[in-house]
């Protein structure tokens, strides 16, 4: 493909102003609902600070504490009501191509869905707990099997077009893609079968396909619409074959 450039006005339709104000709306309403139960923790903290304790170092020994339950208790609120809004509004996007504008409904279903998720996957990040991030991806539509391990540092982009099987390991740094911008909005599902491993800080582009027993090295870029071959190992940029496994 060769990219051309683009000479576009921005789009100014109703259709599209409504819509960027609806994305706002919905993050801002999500968001503020995420926030309210730790805000109740906190203020909660505080009226028994200000009325209960005479001594300034006892609510200070705890404040720790307290600050770790908030932080858990913030997580787990942004990753259900975030999940919770994507399922209700059916914002999973659909393979295929599409025009840039929000006008297009698969188009604007993934600036929000991307609105929501985004942010919430960093806040999930944040402290990396495997499981939890796993979990994560889940609600908001990966399809993961059996004991699939994600490292530190780990960048999913979009998460509804994802599909990895049974016992893969996926290394830290490693930025798995399901969308690109060309001169059209391009998504494109990408698969993992079972028992393979990618290597540290690797790109996945979409459209690939690892099938079974596949190995990617460490600092590779799988380009778009590659078949990896079951028992074989690649490396580099781009990736080529190394050697097979028996």
């Amino acid at each position: 493909m060769k990219y051309k450039g683009e000479n576009r006005k921005y789009d100014r339709s109703l259709l599209s102003a409504f819509r960027l104000i609806f994305i706002v709306l919905v993050a801002f309403i999500v968001y503020s609902i995420s926030l309210l139960p730790t805000i109740l923790i906190i203020g909660g903290y505080l009226y028994f600070t200000f009325n209960f304790f005479t001594y300034w170092f006892i609510p200070l020994f705890f404040l720790p504490f307290v600050l770790f339950i908030c932080y858990f208790v913030l997580v787990i609120s942004f990753m259900v009501f975030t999940a919770l809004t994507i399922k209700i509004l059916h914002l999973a996007y659909k393979p295929g191509k599409y025009s840039k504008s929000i006008k297009n409904k698969n188009t604007f279903h993934y600036v929000l869905y991307y609105v929501l998720y985004r942010p919430t996957a960093k806040l999930v990040t944040l402290i990396f707990i495997p499981p939890l991030y796993s979990l994560y991806l889940k609600m908001v539509g990966a399809k993961l099997g059996k004991q699939v391990f994600f490292g530190e540092r780990t960048t999913i982009s979009d998460p509804c077009v994802l599909e990895i099987g049974d016992r893969t390991l996926i290394g830290g740094g490693v930025t798995i893609m399901g969308h690109l911008g060309e001169d059209k909005f391009i998504i494109k599902k990408v698969k993992i079968e079972n028992h393979c491993l990618i290597g540290a800080e690797s790109l996945i582009m979409p459209g690939v396909i690892m099938k079974h027993h596949s190995v990617v090295g460490g600092k590779s870029l799988v380009t778009k619409n590659k078949i990896l071959e079951e028992h074989t190992m690649y490396g580099g940029i781009p990736v080529r074959e190394i050697k097979k496994n028996k």
